[in-house]
C-alpha cells in the first residue's frame, strides 16, 4: 500500500559537487530578498534568491529531465507530454546568521500552477534548514547533490526549518 510520503522522493547524486560549488560561487547576480506568488515579501520566508546564469541552463535543463524519467517510472500516473515544461531556475541562499527559513506551505497556486516541485540541494555543511514535511513528521535527509521532488499541491506542505549555522544553498524549479 502506498502512503501519501512515498511520493517525495530524494534522489542522490543528480548533480555534480564541481557544479554545485561553481553555482555557489557564481557572483555576477546578486542575491535579492525572496518573495512569494504575488511578488510582495513575506514573513513565513526569509531567504535570498538570484535567477541562476543561463550557463547552467544545459546542465540543469538535463539533470530536470533525468529526475521527470525517473518520477515517471516510479509513478506510472504521473505524466509528461509537449507542453510539459520547468519554470527556470532560481538558486535560493538561506543564511545562518539570519535564521533563514521558509514557513510551512505548498508551491501550486492560482497565479502559478504547478503540478511538480523539484529542490536541488547543492550543500550539506550547514545546520538546521531541513526540508521537512507534514508539520515535521517527515524529514529529508540533506545531502548536497541531491533532489527532493514531490506533487505541488495542497497535499504537501512543507517547510525548510530556520538554518542555525552555516549558509543553506539550493536550486528550485517547478514542472507544469
Amino acid at each position: 500500500m502506498i502512503k501519501i510520503q512515498d511520493y517525495i522522493k530524494c534522489y542522490e547524486n543528480i548533480i555534480d559537487d564541481d557544479v554545485c560549488d561553481e553555482i555557489i560561487n557564481q557572483k555576477d547576480l546578486e542575491f535579492y530578498p525572496a518573495t512569494v506568488d504575488d511578488g510582495k515579501l513575506a514573513k513565513h520566508r526569509n531567504c535570498l534568491s538570484k535567477h541562476l546564469d543561463s550557463k547552467f541552463d544545459k546542465i540543469l535543463f538535463e539533470i530536470i529531465a533525468d529526475i521527470l524519467t525517473k518520477y515517471s517510472s516510479e509513478f506510472s500516473c504521473f505524466k509528461t507530454g509537449l507542453t510539459t515544461e520547468d519554470t527556470g531556475y532560481d538558486h535560493l541562499l538561506y543564511l545562518g546568521s539570519h535564521k533563514g527559513e521558509y514557513k510551512e506551505h505548498t508551491d501550486h497556486s492560482d497565479l502559478h500552477p504547478r503540478v511538480l516541485s523539484c529542490s536541488i540541494i547543492l550543500n550539506d555543511n550547514y545546520e538546521g534548514g531541513d526540508f521537512s514535511f507534514f508539520g515535521g513528521e517527515h524529514i529529508i535527509k540533506k545531502k548536497a547533490g541531491s533532489a527532493v521532488v514531490f506533487p505541488s499541491n495542497f497535499c504537501f506542505p512543507h517547510a525548510v526549518t530556520p538554518v542555525t549555522n552555516g549558509d543553506r544553498h539550493s536550486i528550485i524549479t517547478w514542472i507544469h
